[in-house]
């Protein structure tokens, strides 16, 4: 299924997380989740140099294969297509657009989600290749602007998304790649 979605994030240092945690979690009910995105590409990273991202998103028990494309801008928000469906068991090469993408390897991040009108904001605490960072990301289903309680955060328009600072961390240390079973998406 492929639907299309409208986001915002940011990252930020430790102390401005835990006073934005603190902030929200006053205001708002809290969803807490811990998710492992499994991140696959070419040896030579031809998705991330498209600016397409394939992850396998597991939550629990469950493996959820989403890929995003298309991207670009609508006001402060960016869109883009993500295609999503579960599956069983996490492979180890996907087959897309005529290539074979392989798992680059692993980002555990530590999510609290809050409902701010028809917005969800997540507090992250990412974990990846040795170090933690920290990010806000704001999305809706809709094309608007930021709620008025949102456009108070101070928002870098710069920020790099989750896979984008990976490669980059992941390029500095190299990696390695396993070679089985192959999903057709």
């Amino acid at each position: 299924m492929t639907e299309k979605e409208f986001e915002r994030k940011s990252i930020f240092n430790c102390e401005k997380y835990n006073m934005w945690l603190s902030d929200f979690t006053k205001k708002f009910p809290r969803e807490d989740i811990f998710q492992l995105n499994y991140y696959y590409d070419t040896h030579g990273f031809a998705l991330f140099h498209c600016g397409e991202t394939l992850r396998v998103r597991q939550i629990g028990e469950t493996l959820k294969l989403q890929y995003k494309s298309n991207k670009s801008y609508f006001g402060e928000m960016r869109v883009s297509d993500e295609y999503s469906e579960k599956v069983d068991e996490l492979p180890k090469i996907i087959a897309i657009h005529g290539l074979e993408t392989y798992n680059v390897g692993i980002m555990a991040t530590e999510r609290i989600n809050f409902n701010v009108g028809d917005c969800v904001v997540s507090l992250d605490k990412n974990y990846y290749l040795g170090m933690i960072d920290y990010e806000i990301e704001v999305e809706t289903k809709k094309e608007h602007d930021l709620p008025v309680i949102l456009k108070n955060l101070s928002f870098h328009p710069d920020s790099k998304g989750k896979y984008s600072r990976y490669v980059e961390k992941f390029l500095n240390n190299g990696g390695y790649y396993a070679k089985e079973r192959v999903i057709e998406i």
